[in-house]
């Protein structure tokens, strides 16, 4: 697979950019299963007045214009007006949440940008995501993660049958000061555990993944490390699930899509004495 990138400076380059960009190229990637072209673009444009997209609308002014592009298969019109829902997938199980293009959706709104996709069956897909050009300075965001509770190199087990997940929460997790090792299911994962059981001193997992689950994997570490803190995210999260999980001596259960503090708060209840937890 060949790659082509054309590059401008934007002040907004951010670990969320890269979240954007890490979840269209995922999809791309998906998109081609007997190989294509990948092509990403930043360019700065300037719209002079209005502009509806296929998913949201702009007024003028300047923004960045981020395209990723690929040569696969293309998305059929009844796929394609679900493909920002949370949890919409055309991938088989096992190959991914659903919440890619939904956590893509929910930065953009937040940064009060557009997308708009263009594609056909058989021709490929185009995203093309807009964010407004900004001369501020991301001072309170530094600051926000600066005030996060850190870790002291503490090895994190982290499972999550979604490529990209892994990638992201590895990034997270070590900016928050902690050594990640992250496993793409849940066997390779319960695998290192009864290789070195004592390597890791907490495991992170989702729970929507072939077996074992991530219940099933709590249930496993267990009885081979009754003092291993887990802590298990998902996008179902519910009552159930959390007395189920209580009762599997799982920590924390968080809520997709994860946001730094919870992983950060989490993590730091983990390393508390046990009496103040």
């Amino acid at each position: 697979m060949s790659v082509s990138m054309q590059t401008t400076r934007s002040p907004w380059a951010t670990p969320r950019m890269h979240q954007i960009i890490m979840n269209l190229c995922s999809n791309a990637v998906h998109a081609m299963p007997q190989g294509g072209v990948l092509g990403i673009a930043l360019v700065r444009v300037r719209f002079g007045a209005p502009v509806a997209f296929s998913h949201g609308a702009l007024g003028n002014g300047d923004f960045v214009r981020l395209t990723v592009k690929d040569t696969g298969i293309g998305i059929p019109a009844d796929v394609l007006e679900r493909i920002f829902n949370p949890f919409f997938t055309t991938r088989r199980a096992g190959e991914g949440t659903g919440l890619g293009l939904s956590l893509v959706d929910g930065i953009v709104r937040e940064y009060g940008g557009g997308i708009d996709v263009q594609t056909a069956p058989g021709e490929g897909t185009r995203f093309d995501v807009y964010l407004p050009v900004t001369d501020a300075p991301p001072a309170s965001h530094e600051h926000g993660r600066e005030s996060l509770p850190h870790g002291d190199g503490q090895v994190v087990l982290l499972v999550d049958d979604e490529d990209t997940l892994v990638t992201l929460g590895e990034e997270v997790l070590a900016e928050l000061g902690y050594e990640p090792v992250g496993f793409r299911s849940s066997i390779a994962a319960w695998e290192a555990l009864l290789t070195e059981p004592n390597r890791f001193d907490v495991v992170i997992t989702d729970q929507t993944m072939p077996e074992p689950t991530g219940l099933a994997l709590a249930a496993r570490i267990r009885t081979l490390r009754p003092g291993l803190p887990v802590i298990l995210y998902s996008g179902f999260s519910n009552t159930t699930l959390e007395r189920d999980a209580r009762e599997e001596g799982v920590l924390a259960v968080l809520r997709k899509p994860l946001r730094q503090a919870d992983i950060a708060e989490a993590l730091a209840r983990a390393f508390q004495p046990a009496s103040s937890h």
